[in-house]
């Protein structure tokens, strides 16, 4: 049985060699989801033909059979039909429950039992004609509620010792019976919570059906073959952050219960507090190449959050991405002006004096920067050099590069803070989101990006001076754009005569150093 809110698809259908069915529809999305449910159901069960039979706790029964509570809400409470229809069901419902009758029609979701029900107790007062029955005559519980706890039980893997079978169908059948009142009175206009809901444990406390497979756990899969293959490890702490935002919306860690609604259900919370683009940007890539990798290695049908998407927020752009000469001027006076703060971390006021001009001076990322280490400063080729390198930290390329140093870091010290450093990184780890507010409290104009203003300044220089783009590239970590500019290396001698065309900008630091 499908829990998608699509038209009823209910099938009794042979175990063979083949297992063969008509999924009843046109639509081909529709049909895709009935298959892969069908196909995930019937593994399931094969599955369980080799697991030993399970005991289970009065409670932890009570808590799957609330499965069958929100499993006919979950279909039903936006369109409950006529009350009638709801009236039938509990009727013929309770009389097998007291066992006052036998040959009941299987409960399914796909509710039909008027025509059942007006067999049995006549077109007259049901709750007469089922009182007039006397209880405890008959066992219809099997006939009645087996599809609805074989459903239960496959779902949750559990293959229930035959000791508990009868037990667990009467609960299966009081939580049909309960949500037939609820829906009844939706179908009369009446959307009061119903207390009963909450008589359920929560199916993520039973101990028998702890998830088979976790998000969580999808995601350190994925990472030990990510990381073999080259993926940083800011990428893995990426998703990391994603997949936990998805965890504590979805209230358990199973990734066999994620459904395509739930990922909807998950962008439409998220958009409420962030915009379109970090969603995009920012959590679906890392959900979705988790459950990406789990469908190619097979411990998911289907991957449910491809079912989201988000339309690109359309671009306004009223300034230049890059800093004007104005704010890179105001930011190098603030740099080279700086006095550690009592207290402070000297690496964190290091990076606050030296971070941004190093960008500024090679269009690096702030990041990169900050992952300096004191034998990353060093000659090559007759000049000095940075050595951005993966070895460091996170490079977005994964490959390393010497960048000349420009001369204007040299006149201002950069060697002597390098020589009086100790071994290792020459910054405080962590100081990323102070380094930026540092600049933001400079450069107070939220169009334009702390971390990125460099790299686009140095574009624009570069092409205002007519620099070979190739060798800008190459500084910046940006990959050939054609097959013939990949031919070939960008020496730490093309690249020193670009850095040194770099104009200081206009800063009264720069020119008290000029005189």
């Amino acid at each position: 049985m499908s829990r998608h809110t699509e038209p009823a698809c209910i099938k009794i259908v042979t175990i063979g060699a083949d297992v063969a069915f008509s999924l009843e529809t046109t639509d081909e999305a529709i049909a895709s989801a009935r298959h892969a449910d069908a196909l995930e159901h019937l593994q399931r069960l094969f599955d369980l033909t080799a697991a030993p039979p399970t005991t289970m706790s009065y409670r932890d029964m009570v808590a799957l059979s609330g499965e069958t509570y929100r499993l006919y809400c979950e279909v039903h409470e936006n369109n409950p039909g006529d009350p009638g229809k709801w009236a039938y069901h509990k009727a013929i419902s309770r009389a097998v429950l007291e066992g006052r009758i036998k040959d009941a029609p299987p409960a399914t979701h796909k509710v039909d039992d008027a025509t059942a029900a007006t067999d049995l107790f006549g077109a007259q007062d049901l709750t007469a004609a089922i009182d007039a029955l006397p209880p405890d005559q008959h066992d219809g519980l099997e006939n009645r509620f087996g599809l609805l706890a074989d459903w239960v039980l496959i779902r949750h893997r559990v293959r229930l010792a035959q000791s508990h079978r009868r037990r667990f169908l009467h609960l299966i059948g009081t939580a049909s019976l309960d949500a037939g009142w609820q829906l009844k009175r939706n179908a009369a206009g009446d959307y009061t919570p119903d207390p009963k809901a909450q008589r359920f444990p929560r199916i993520d406390s039973v101990a028998a059906i702890k998830p088979k497979q976790t998000i969580t756990g999808l995601l350190e899969l994925w990472w030990r073959e990510a990381k073999a293959t080259g993926r940083s490890q800011n990428t893995y702490d990426a998703y990391k952050g994603a997949i936990e935002r998805l965890v504590k919306h979805l209230g358990h860690d199973d990734a066999d219960r994620v459904t395509e609604e739930d990922m909807l259900a998950f962008k439409d919370a998220r958009l409420k507090v962030i915009s379109a683009k970090t969603l995009k940007d920012g959590d679906l890539p890392g959900i979705k190449s988790v459950f990406g990798w789990a469908v190619d290695n097979r411990k998911l049908p289907l991957n449910p959050a491809d079912v989201v998407k988000v339309k690109a927020e359309k671009k306004i752009r009223s300034r230049s991405k890059g800093f004007t000469d104005q704010e890179a001027g105001a930011i190098f006076d603030a740099c080279i002006g700086y006095i550690q703060k009592p207290k402070e971390d000297p690496r964190t006021a290091a990076a606050k004096r030296w971070v941004p001009l190093i960008a500024a001076y090679t269009g690096c990322r702030i990041a990169e920067a900050l992952q300096l280490r004191k034998e990353d400063i060093r000659e090559e080729a007759g000049h000095h050099i940075f050595d951005l390198n993966p070895l460091a930290g996170s490079i977005k390329s994964g490959t390393y590069r010497l960048v000349p140093i420009h001369p204007h870091l040299l006149e201002l010290g950069l060697l002597r803070f390098v020589e009086s450093s100790e071994d290792g990184p020459l910054f405080a780890k962590g100081s990323y989101k102070r380094v930026v507010d540092f600049v933001r409290a400079v450069v107070t104009d939220s169009r334009v990006q702390p971390n990125h203003a460099w790299r686009h300044r140095l574009k624009s220089i570069g092409r205002n001076l007519g620099l070979n783009e190739r060798v800008v590239d190459a500084i910046q970590g940006h990959a050939p754009r054609t097959a013939g500019e990949d031919y070939g290396d960008v020496s730490v001698i093309a690249m020193a005569r670009v850095i040194a065309a770099i104009p200081r900008p206009p800063s009264r630091a720069s020119s008290a150093t000029r005189n």
